[in-house]
Protein backbone atom coordinates (compact mmCIF):
# COMPACT_ATOMS: atom_id res chain seq x y z
CA UNK A 1 0.00 0.00 0.00
CA UNK A 2 1.38 3.28 -1.30
CA UNK A 3 0.67 5.29 2.21
CA UNK A 4 1.70 9.06 0.62
CA UNK A 5 -0.21 8.29 -2.61
CA UNK A 6 -2.84 7.39 -0.65
CA UNK A 7 -3.36 9.97 1.82
CA UNK A 8 -2.27 13.07 -0.74
CA UNK A 9 -5.96 11.44 -3.09
CA UNK A 10 -7.81 11.49 0.66
CA UNK A 11 -6.47 15.04 1.58
CA UNK A 12 -7.83 16.16 -1.70
CA UNK A 13 -11.33 14.62 -0.95
CA UNK A 14 -11.60 15.85 2.30
CA UNK A 15 -10.48 19.20 1.24
CA UNK A 16 -13.46 18.62 -1.09
CA UNK A 17 -15.88 17.37 1.10
CA UNK A 18 -14.99 19.90 3.92
CA UNK A 19 -15.72 22.83 1.47
CA UNK A 20 -19.12 21.53 0.63
CA UNK A 21 -20.29 21.14 4.01
CA UNK A 22 -22.70 23.36 6.13
CA UNK A 23 -21.46 25.59 9.08
CA UNK A 24 -23.76 23.29 10.84
CA UNK A 25 -22.38 20.26 9.64
CA UNK A 26 -19.05 21.39 10.47
CA UNK A 27 -19.81 22.03 13.81
CA UNK A 28 -21.23 18.91 14.65
CA UNK A 29 -18.54 17.57 13.14
CA UNK A 30 -16.17 19.11 15.37
CA UNK A 31 -17.85 18.03 18.07
CA UNK A 32 -17.59 14.64 16.93
CA UNK A 33 -13.64 14.80 16.34
CA UNK A 34 -13.12 16.38 19.85
CA UNK A 35 -13.95 12.53 21.27
CA UNK A 36 -11.13 11.70 18.94
CA UNK A 37 -8.61 14.19 20.77
CA UNK A 38 -10.36 13.61 23.93
CA UNK A 39 -8.66 10.47 24.02
CA UNK A 40 -5.12 11.19 23.62
CA UNK A 41 -2.86 10.81 27.13
CA UNK A 42 -4.07 13.40 29.28
CA UNK A 43 -5.71 15.76 26.47
CA UNK A 44 -7.42 17.91 29.13
CA UNK A 45 -4.58 18.21 31.33
CA UNK A 46 -2.49 19.48 28.85
CA UNK A 47 -5.35 22.25 27.54
CA UNK A 48 -5.07 23.60 31.54
CA UNK A 49 -1.66 23.53 31.85
CA UNK A 50 -1.11 25.06 28.71
CA UNK A 51 -3.52 27.65 27.57
CA UNK A 52 -5.32 28.29 31.22
CA UNK A 53 -8.66 26.19 29.64
CA UNK A 54 -10.44 23.45 32.02
CA UNK A 55 -12.76 21.85 29.33
CA UNK A 56 -16.22 21.29 30.39
CA UNK A 57 -17.46 19.31 27.33
CA UNK A 58 -21.19 20.58 27.20
CA UNK A 59 -20.14 24.38 27.99
CA UNK A 60 -17.40 23.91 25.21
CA UNK A 61 -19.70 22.11 22.77
CA UNK A 62 -22.54 24.74 23.68
CA UNK A 63 -19.85 27.72 22.48
CA UNK A 64 -18.98 26.10 19.34
CA UNK A 65 -22.57 25.65 18.46
CA UNK A 66 -23.46 29.52 19.34
CA UNK A 67 -19.85 30.54 18.17
CA UNK A 68 -19.01 31.84 21.22
CA UNK A 69 -15.42 31.27 21.12
CA UNK A 70 -14.00 34.49 21.70
CA UNK A 71 -12.78 33.64 25.34
CA UNK A 72 -10.93 30.44 24.10
CA UNK A 73 -8.92 32.51 21.72
CA UNK A 74 -7.79 34.89 24.22
CA UNK A 75 -6.53 32.41 26.14
CA UNK A 76 -4.86 30.64 23.15
CA UNK A 77 -3.38 33.87 21.98
CA UNK A 78 -2.36 34.87 25.81
CA UNK A 79 -0.85 31.63 26.62
CA UNK A 80 1.22 31.08 22.92
CA UNK A 81 2.36 35.11 23.13
CA UNK A 82 3.94 33.92 26.66
CA UNK A 83 6.15 31.43 24.97
CA UNK A 84 9.60 32.36 24.39
CA UNK A 85 11.24 29.17 22.40
CA UNK A 86 14.66 30.92 22.20
CA UNK A 87 14.83 31.60 25.90
CA UNK A 88 17.62 29.58 28.13
CA UNK A 89 14.55 27.18 29.91
CA UNK A 90 12.70 26.36 26.48
CA UNK A 91 11.64 22.83 26.45
CA UNK A 92 10.09 21.22 22.97
CA UNK A 93 7.13 20.10 23.86
CA UNK A 94 6.33 15.78 22.99
CA UNK A 95 4.80 15.17 19.57
CA UNK A 96 1.40 14.44 21.35
CA UNK A 97 1.15 17.93 23.32
CA UNK A 98 1.62 19.60 20.07
CA UNK A 99 -1.11 17.77 18.63
CA UNK A 100 -3.31 18.39 21.53
CA UNK A 101 -2.73 21.85 21.63
CA UNK A 102 -3.12 22.62 18.02
CA UNK A 103 -6.34 20.22 17.99
CA UNK A 104 -8.02 22.29 20.64
CA UNK A 105 -6.85 25.48 18.97
CA UNK A 106 -8.27 24.01 15.72
CA UNK A 107 -11.39 23.25 17.35
CA UNK A 108 -12.21 26.79 18.96
CA UNK A 109 -11.42 28.68 15.28
CA UNK A 110 -13.85 29.82 12.93
CA UNK A 111 -15.51 27.18 11.26
CA UNK A 112 -16.51 29.22 7.91
CA UNK A 113 -12.87 28.47 7.32
CA UNK A 114 -12.33 25.21 5.92
CA UNK A 115 -8.65 24.68 6.76
CA UNK A 116 -9.43 23.78 10.80
CA UNK A 117 -11.61 20.74 9.97
CA UNK A 118 -9.31 19.97 7.46
CA UNK A 119 -6.25 20.07 9.77
CA UNK A 120 -8.25 18.18 12.24
CA UNK A 121 -9.53 15.38 10.15
CA UNK A 122 -5.67 15.53 8.55
CA UNK A 123 -4.23 15.63 11.81
CA UNK A 124 -5.94 12.12 13.29
CA UNK A 125 -4.28 10.27 10.36
CA UNK A 126 -1.19 11.38 10.99
CA UNK A 127 -1.27 10.43 14.55
CA UNK A 128 -2.47 7.16 13.51
CA UNK A 129 0.54 7.06 11.50
CA UNK A 130 2.48 8.07 14.48
CA UNK A 131 1.89 4.89 16.24
CA UNK A 132 2.32 2.97 13.34
CA UNK A 133 5.89 4.18 13.40
CA UNK A 134 6.74 4.18 16.68
CA UNK A 135 4.50 1.82 18.56
CA UNK A 136 4.92 -2.06 19.39
CA UNK A 137 2.17 -2.61 17.67
CA UNK A 138 2.64 -1.78 14.75
CA UNK A 139 0.70 -3.63 12.47
CA UNK A 140 -2.63 -2.54 14.80
CA UNK A 141 -1.75 0.79 14.16
CA UNK A 142 -1.44 0.51 10.69
CA UNK A 143 -4.98 -1.16 10.44
CA UNK A 144 -6.34 1.53 12.47
CA UNK A 145 -4.97 3.91 10.16
CA UNK A 146 -6.64 2.26 6.79
CA UNK A 147 -9.42 1.94 9.14
CA UNK A 148 -9.83 6.06 9.61
CA UNK A 149 -9.40 6.73 6.11
CA UNK A 150 -12.14 4.51 4.76
CA UNK A 151 -14.09 6.12 8.25
CA UNK A 152 -13.55 9.56 6.75
CA UNK A 153 -14.60 8.81 3.51
CA UNK A 154 -17.87 7.37 4.73
CA UNK A 155 -18.47 11.01 6.32
CA UNK A 156 -17.54 12.64 3.18
CA UNK A 157 -20.53 10.63 1.92
CA UNK A 158 -22.93 11.93 4.41
CA UNK A 159 -21.85 15.14 4.08
CA UNK A 160 -23.06 15.09 0.44
CA UNK A 161 -25.75 14.02 2.42
CA UNK A 162 -26.98 16.63 4.16
CA UNK A 163 -26.33 14.83 7.35
CA UNK A 164 -25.14 16.06 10.60
CA UNK A 165 -23.08 14.09 12.90
CA UNK A 166 -23.78 12.50 16.51
CA UNK A 167 -20.59 13.67 18.55
CA UNK A 168 -20.29 9.95 19.64
CA UNK A 169 -19.41 8.73 16.11
CA UNK A 170 -15.30 8.90 17.39
CA UNK A 171 -16.07 7.71 20.61
CA UNK A 172 -17.54 4.44 19.00
CA UNK A 173 -14.82 4.07 16.37
CA UNK A 174 -12.37 4.62 18.96
CA UNK A 175 -13.96 2.80 21.96
CA UNK A 176 -11.67 -0.07 22.43
CA UNK A 177 -8.29 1.88 21.26
CA UNK A 178 -5.82 3.05 23.90
CA UNK A 179 -3.82 6.04 23.35
CA UNK A 180 -0.16 5.79 25.45
CA UNK A 181 2.68 7.78 25.76
CA UNK A 182 5.65 6.57 23.38
CA UNK A 183 9.27 7.01 23.30
CA UNK A 184 10.05 8.13 19.93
Amino acid sequence: MNIVNIIDQHTFALKHAVAQASIQQRKSLIKAIFNFYAKLPDFEKVIAEHYQIHINQTQLFDDIEQDNLSTYWQQIQQANASIDEYADDYEEQEALVVNALDAFALMVADQAKVQALVALFSMIIELLDYYANFADNATDWQLLLEKEIAFQQQIFRQIAEKCLFDSSVYCVQYQNVEFTVLDA
